[in-house]
């Protein structure tokens, strides 16, 4: 069915109603779209990109911007024809989506064009849109029940292990007997005692395991935040079962490929050896992909009814911590920001963390059985 594009209340071209368009499903959360643009619609366009040309052209004989419209035409036809139906096709996509209420997640590809004085302009084009599902239940969800308390014996593990951290090569007897070389040398563990806290810095045996047990304790709390919105987002993609835009999946794959590949690299695995590696996990890799497109639209749709916001000062502070890791000012951390299109990430990855704490701060606590 073909639909008529609303009419704007203001004078701009891109505020006409433009002509015709249908809209179809062509894929699980993509959308066809068929346009026809009128060639009355096409004018006022044509000649608003006439005058800029106009406006900038410098012909011999005359000023900057003084000559006639005819000659621009002559001599920029294909060009000002070109910039005409690009912004023709934009304007006429955005009316669409906004009269369709499409949320596109990605650009339109635009097919299939054609152009005449007297039928307008017509053209075909598809956009991966966001996915529509219910939302569920998002509260209560059960989290296990941890303790960040630090046993003796893990305490006792995390000190040997620093114990053999500091151990030295020493000569052996064999060395003093006159046996020369590295085989001749000896791992010496230093005791556990004020004299090896004092050389990693403090004060005493006490203030030492004092310092461990902290790190521990921070590691633990970690470790447990990490399982407590892992069981949040399993719990998330059990209750929403819906398809996600086809390319996201793609690119989120490509993101978790290539820093999978820079761990193996970093490792020290050999360049071959690491494509066999990534080509053993190939669908791990997009079923995890996949997961994270899907848990953030979940995520999103929560922060909408839950009215989730970012201020301004999170996200100078956000920006504080970011320039303090890179090492550089904030103004040019945003700048780099800016210049790659991730500054609405930023916005998007705190209103992810507040919609999270959210959730965690209405979920369940349930006991581990014994």
């Amino acid at each position: 069915m073909f639909g008529k594009a609303k009419t704007s209340d203001k004078s701009k071209p891109s505020g006409v109603s433009f002509g015709e368009f249908s809209v179809n499903d062509s894929a699980p959360c993509q959308k066809s779209l068929k346009v026809r643009v009128k060639p009355e619609a096409i004018k006022p366009i044509r000649a608003a990109v006439l005058a800029e040309f106009q406006k900038e052209a410098a012909l011999p004989g005359f000023r900057k911007g003084k000559a006639p419209a005819e000659l621009i035409e002559r001599q920029y036809g294909k060009s000002i024809h070109d910039e005409t139906l690009n912004r023709v096709t934009k304007t006429t996509l955005e009316e669409t989506a906004k009269a369709q209420e499409l949320k596109p997640v990605g650009p339109f590809e635009v097919r299939s064009a054609n152009f005449s004085d007297t039928d307008g302009f017509t053209f075909e084009a598809t956009v991966e849109v966001e996915p529509t599902f219910a939302l569920g239940g998002y509260k209560g969800i059960e989290i296990p029940e941890a303790s960040d308390a630090i046993s003796p014996e893990e305490l006792e593990k995390a000190l040997k292990s620093l114990q053999e951290s500091s151990a030295e090569l020493v000569p052996s007897k064999e060395a003093e007997a006159g046996q020369p070389g590295e085989a001749a040398k000896e791992k010496k563990i230093p005791a556990l005692d004020d004299e090896l806290a004092k050389d990693l810095g403090l004060k005493d045996l006490a203030s030492l395991k004092e310092h461990v047990e902290a790190k521990l304790k921070e590691q633990k709390q970690a470790s447990q935040a990490r399982d407590k919105e892992a069981a949040i987002s399993d719990e998330l993609l059990k209750r929403h079962v819906f398809d996600v835009p086809k390319r996201l999946v793609e690119h989120q794959t490509e993101k978790l490929t290539r820093d999978f590949a820079m761990r193996l690299l970093f490792s020290g695995m050999a360049e071959d050896k690491v494509k066999e590696e990534l080509a053993k996990f190939t669908e791990q890799l997009r079923t995890s992909a996949e997961r994270h497109v899907k848990l953030l639209f979940i995520l999103d749709r929560i922060a909408d009814k839950e009215s989730v916001a970012v201020e301004q000062q999170e996200l100078v502070e956000h920006l504080w911590r970011l320039s303090q890791r890179w090492k550089k000012d904030p103004a040019e951390v945003r700048k780099t920001l800016d210049a790659q299109g991730l500054w609405g990430s930023v916005y998007s990855a705190i209103r992810q963390e507040k919609t999270m704490n959210l959730l965690l701060a209405a979920a369940t606590t349930t006991k581990k059985s014994s």
